[in-house]
């Protein structure tokens, strides 16, 4: 019995000197990994973090340039709508007026050719106003209305040219401005009406020249008119360009 119990003892105390002995490496070897996986866990949420942080960035610039040019964009659209609104109210104001409207549109459509064409010159159309136009057709066709399409296209290009030239404000003007005798009192016909529609709403010209002035040296003499830069004849009247 005592020989047992002493056996027993023994194991015990070489069990627990076994112990004792491991402890130390178990508990180093634990804090180590402990150490280790600390290290790594706090390693990568960094990475994460500063990942994450340089992406956030990234995204505010790109965010803002987005919305920068999302602005540009959008103001040079307002712009535009601004400018659009501006001529079309400045040419609603010209028509309430009574004022011939300039166009920006021009024809290289020339019905007669001349001895001395002005390459440089540019036939515009010119938008009327109802009065304008009811003034222009009858003074067209007391001027020129027995003269066929041609006669009635210069006629036209020439109170045309002389409008922009001269800046009158309306066909009335220049009418009244340049003496035309021709009576209002008739009845335009298809002629004149084809003219007028060629030369002011299409922007043609009879001819490749600026005209200004006419007469009709069948019904009177002009040495006025003789002494400007002749033009072309037809239809019973003489065009002449200023110098």
């Amino acid at each position: 019995m005592i020989k047992a119990f002493k056996r027993s003892t023994a194991i015990l105390t070489l069990a627990l000197v076994i112990a004792i002995a491991i402890t130390p490496c178990l508990v180093c070897f634990l804090a180590n990994n402990n150490v280790q996986a600390a290290e790594e866990s706090d390693s990568r949420p960094e990475g994460s973090i500063q990942l994450v942080t340089k992406t956030y960035k990234e995204d505010q610039i790109l965010s803002a340039k987005q919305d920068d040019e999302s602005f540009s964009r959008a103001q040079a659209f307002d712009l535009a709508i601004k400018a659009t609104a501006k001529a079309v109210t400045e040419l609603e104001e010209q028509k309430e007026s009574g004022e011939a409207v300039l166009c920006a549109t021009e024809s290289k459509d020339f019905l007669l050719q001349i001895d001395n064409p002005d390459t440089s010159y540019v036939s515009y159309s010119v938008e009327l106003s109802d009065y304008d136009r009811d003034v222009l057709e009858h003074l067209v066709m007391g001027e020129a209305g027995g003269q066929g399409f041609i006669g009635c296209a210069l006629v036209a290009q020439a109170i045309k040219d002389t409008l922009i030239t001269d800046g009158y404000p309306s066909v009335d003007a220049v009418r009244v401005g340049n003496g035309y005798s021709a009576s209002l009192d008739n009845v335009p016909n298809q002629d004149v009406l084809d003219a007028i529609e060629f030369v002011f709403d299409n922007g043609g010209a009879a001819v490749q020249h600026r005209v200004i002035y006419f007469y009709a040296p069948n019904v009177c003499e002009s040495a006025f008119h003789e002494s400007q830069n002749y033009v072309v004849t037809h239809g019973g009247h003489k065009f002449f360009d200023r110098w």
